[in-house]
Protein backbone atom coordinates (compact mmCIF):
# COMPACT_ATOMS: atom_id res chain seq x y z
CA UNK A 1 0.00 0.00 0.00
CA UNK A 2 1.51 3.70 -1.04
CA UNK A 3 0.84 6.02 1.47
CA UNK A 4 0.89 10.14 1.10
CA UNK A 5 1.35 11.57 4.64
CA UNK A 6 2.32 15.41 5.42
CA UNK A 7 1.82 17.02 8.50
CA UNK A 8 -1.02 18.57 10.45
CA UNK A 9 -2.21 22.46 10.07
CA UNK A 10 0.08 23.97 12.48
CA UNK A 11 -2.60 26.14 13.97
CA UNK A 12 -4.10 22.92 15.61
CA UNK A 13 -2.27 21.75 18.92
CA UNK A 14 -0.85 18.29 18.54
CA UNK A 15 -3.22 15.57 18.47
CA UNK A 16 -3.30 12.85 20.88
CA UNK A 17 -1.66 9.49 19.58
CA UNK A 18 -3.21 6.46 19.79
CA UNK A 19 -0.77 3.98 18.95
CA UNK A 20 -3.05 1.58 17.15
CA UNK A 21 -2.30 0.83 13.23
CA UNK A 22 -4.90 -0.67 10.57
CA UNK A 23 -4.56 -4.34 9.55
CA UNK A 24 -3.45 -4.26 5.84
CA UNK A 25 -5.00 -7.65 5.30
CA UNK A 26 -5.91 -9.34 1.73
CA UNK A 27 -9.49 -8.15 -0.10
CA UNK A 28 -11.99 -10.02 1.88
CA UNK A 29 -14.20 -9.74 -1.01
CA UNK A 30 -14.03 -12.37 -3.92
CA UNK A 31 -15.33 -10.03 -6.40
CA UNK A 32 -12.72 -7.32 -6.82
CA UNK A 33 -11.56 -7.41 -9.85
CA UNK A 34 -7.16 -6.71 -10.18
CA UNK A 35 -8.36 -3.40 -11.90
CA UNK A 36 -10.09 -2.05 -9.02
CA UNK A 37 -7.97 0.46 -7.25
CA UNK A 38 -8.94 2.71 -3.96
CA UNK A 39 -7.74 5.97 -2.80
CA UNK A 40 -8.48 7.15 0.58
CA UNK A 41 -8.35 10.86 1.54
CA UNK A 42 -8.27 12.01 5.21
CA UNK A 43 -8.05 15.05 6.38
CA UNK A 44 -9.42 18.10 8.93
CA UNK A 45 -12.59 19.88 7.25
CA UNK A 46 -11.59 22.68 5.39
CA UNK A 47 -7.98 20.68 4.57
CA UNK A 48 -8.84 20.19 0.89
CA UNK A 49 -10.09 16.60 0.82
CA UNK A 50 -12.87 17.13 -1.71
CA UNK A 51 -10.81 19.25 -3.95
CA UNK A 52 -7.85 16.30 -4.01
CA UNK A 53 -10.68 13.96 -4.68
CA UNK A 54 -12.19 16.18 -7.52
CA UNK A 55 -8.67 16.08 -9.11
CA UNK A 56 -8.99 12.09 -8.94
CA UNK A 57 -12.70 12.39 -10.71
CA UNK A 58 -10.59 14.28 -13.55
CA UNK A 59 -8.63 11.59 -13.75
CA UNK A 60 -12.19 8.67 -13.98
CA UNK A 61 -11.81 7.66 -10.73
CA UNK A 62 -15.58 6.93 -8.78
CA UNK A 63 -15.90 9.42 -5.94
CA UNK A 64 -18.12 8.86 -2.39
CA UNK A 65 -17.62 10.88 0.91
CA UNK A 66 -20.31 10.58 3.67
CA UNK A 67 -21.05 14.18 3.46
CA UNK A 68 -22.47 13.36 -0.39
CA UNK A 69 -25.49 11.36 1.84
CA UNK A 70 -26.40 14.36 3.23
CA UNK A 71 -27.27 16.50 -0.01
CA UNK A 72 -31.20 16.60 -1.06
CA UNK A 73 -31.61 18.87 -4.15
CA UNK A 74 -28.12 20.32 -4.06
CA UNK A 75 -27.90 21.84 -0.57
CA UNK A 76 -26.24 19.96 2.01
CA UNK A 77 -28.78 19.19 4.87
CA UNK A 78 -26.91 17.24 7.61
CA UNK A 79 -28.40 14.96 10.22
CA UNK A 80 -26.06 13.83 13.27
CA UNK A 81 -29.02 10.95 13.77
CA UNK A 82 -27.79 9.81 10.26
CA UNK A 83 -24.09 9.80 10.59
CA UNK A 84 -23.66 6.08 10.90
CA UNK A 85 -26.30 5.75 7.70
CA UNK A 86 -24.02 8.33 5.62
CA UNK A 87 -20.79 6.12 6.32
CA UNK A 88 -22.37 2.96 5.42
CA UNK A 89 -23.95 4.32 2.32
CA UNK A 90 -20.60 5.66 1.64
CA UNK A 91 -18.75 1.80 2.38
CA UNK A 92 -21.54 0.40 0.32
CA UNK A 93 -21.19 2.82 -2.78
CA UNK A 94 -17.52 1.93 -2.37
CA UNK A 95 -17.57 -2.14 -2.69
CA UNK A 96 -20.46 -1.54 -5.50
CA UNK A 97 -17.91 0.45 -7.47
CA UNK A 98 -14.63 -1.73 -7.01
CA UNK A 99 -16.74 -4.30 -7.38
CA UNK A 100 -17.25 -3.47 -10.87
CA UNK A 101 -13.35 -2.68 -10.87
CA UNK A 102 -13.38 0.49 -10.88
CA UNK A 103 -11.10 3.16 -9.66
CA UNK A 104 -12.62 5.14 -6.76
CA UNK A 105 -11.42 7.70 -4.21
CA UNK A 106 -13.12 7.86 -0.68
CA UNK A 107 -13.30 11.35 1.49
CA UNK A 108 -13.71 11.34 4.54
CA UNK A 109 -12.00 12.96 8.10
CA UNK A 110 -10.68 9.57 9.06
CA UNK A 111 -9.36 10.98 12.08
CA UNK A 112 -9.07 7.55 13.90
CA UNK A 113 -7.08 4.67 12.24
CA UNK A 114 -9.85 1.91 12.45
CA UNK A 115 -12.46 4.38 10.09
CA UNK A 116 -10.45 3.42 7.36
CA UNK A 117 -10.18 -0.60 8.45
CA UNK A 118 -13.46 -1.51 6.52
CA UNK A 119 -11.57 -0.15 3.09
CA UNK A 120 -8.62 -1.59 3.35
CA UNK A 121 -10.49 -4.66 3.27
CA UNK A 122 -12.57 -4.09 0.47
CA UNK A 123 -9.23 -3.79 -2.26
CA UNK A 124 -5.60 -4.80 -2.19
CA UNK A 125 -4.80 -1.68 -4.18
CA UNK A 126 -4.95 0.99 -1.64
CA UNK A 127 -3.39 4.44 -1.52
CA UNK A 128 -4.01 7.11 1.78
CA UNK A 129 -3.24 10.60 1.14
CA UNK A 130 -3.56 13.00 3.92
CA UNK A 131 -4.88 16.22 3.33
CA UNK A 132 -3.14 19.04 4.92
CA UNK A 133 -4.46 22.50 3.74
CA UNK A 134 -6.05 25.11 5.74
CA UNK A 135 -9.17 26.93 4.55
CA UNK A 136 -12.43 27.27 5.47
CA UNK A 137 -14.65 24.03 5.66
CA UNK A 138 -17.35 24.39 3.55
CA UNK A 139 -19.91 22.44 6.16
CA UNK A 140 -19.21 25.27 8.48
CA UNK A 141 -18.26 23.13 11.25
CA UNK A 142 -17.58 24.89 14.28
CA UNK A 143 -13.53 25.67 15.46
CA UNK A 144 -13.90 24.13 18.49
CA UNK A 145 -14.96 20.78 16.84
CA UNK A 146 -12.59 20.51 14.48
CA UNK A 147 -10.54 20.89 16.99
CA UNK A 148 -11.78 17.92 18.54
CA UNK A 149 -11.04 15.99 15.61
CA UNK A 150 -7.32 17.47 15.47
CA UNK A 151 -7.04 15.97 19.06
CA UNK A 152 -8.35 12.51 18.62
CA UNK A 153 -6.22 12.09 14.93
CA UNK A 154 -4.20 9.11 14.88
CA UNK A 155 -0.94 9.27 12.46
CA UNK A 156 -0.94 6.92 9.79
CA UNK A 157 2.24 4.42 10.73
CA UNK A 158 5.37 5.26 9.39
CA UNK A 159 6.89 2.77 6.66
CA UNK A 160 9.33 3.20 3.86
CA UNK A 161 6.62 4.30 1.55
CA UNK A 162 5.72 7.46 2.89
CA UNK A 163 6.01 9.88 0.54
CA UNK A 164 5.27 14.09 1.80
CA UNK A 165 2.74 15.47 -0.89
Amino acid sequence: MEQHHTQQPKTLRQPRHMGRHPRHSAHRSRNIPATAELVIVRGLPGSGKSTLATGLVEQGYQHFEADMYFMKDGAYCYDANQIRDAHNWCKAMTLAALERGERVVVANTFTRLAEMQPYFEMCKNVRVIEATGQWPNVHGVPAERVQQMADRWEPLPRTPAVYAC
